[in-house]
């Protein structure tokens, strides 16, 4: 083999092995990023998701969705919901993130709140209000 060549080849080779045989253990702490613990907006707009099935579960459940009911389907529930309840749950759409324990209690009651109660808007329930489901 020609010097020129084995030169080359030690030069590409050298730094695979020198990476491989290294003493450094790895550090103890990963590297975080931005990206390490984002707060998204996917995150927050699907708290505003989740209420709104949330109410057409017990629209559903009320049997309002359907034929010739308030609520033609299960879309048409959804896209009225978030139409009529847009100021609140914007509102919900939390930029420091969600408490997902809350946002649980919130959904829990929007599903379970009784059919005969006028449910006009979300800020009757309290674990719905803002301050109870985003993280401050």
């Amino acid at each position: 083999m020609n010097i020129a060549l084995k030169i080359c080849l030690g030069a590409v080779t050298l730094p695979f092995f020198a990476v491989g045989c290294s003493n450094n253990p790895p550090p103890e702490h990963p590297v975080e990023t931005a990206l390490a613990h984002p707060v998204s907006t996917v995150e927050t707009k699907s708290a505003s998701s989740s209420i709104a099935e949330a109410r057409c579960a017990r629209e559903d459940r009320c049997e309002n969705v359907g034929n010739d009911k308030k609520y033609s389907s299960t879309q048409d529930c959804l896209n009225r919901i978030k139409a009529d309840w847009a100021d609140d749950l914007n509102a919900r759409e939390c930029p420091g993130g969600i408490n997902d324990d809350q946002l649980d209690e919130c959904l829990k009651e929007v599903r379970n709140e009784e059919c005969s109660s006028p449910f006009d808007t979300l800020s009757r329930i309290a674990e719905c209000t803002a301050s109870q489901i985003c993280r401050s």
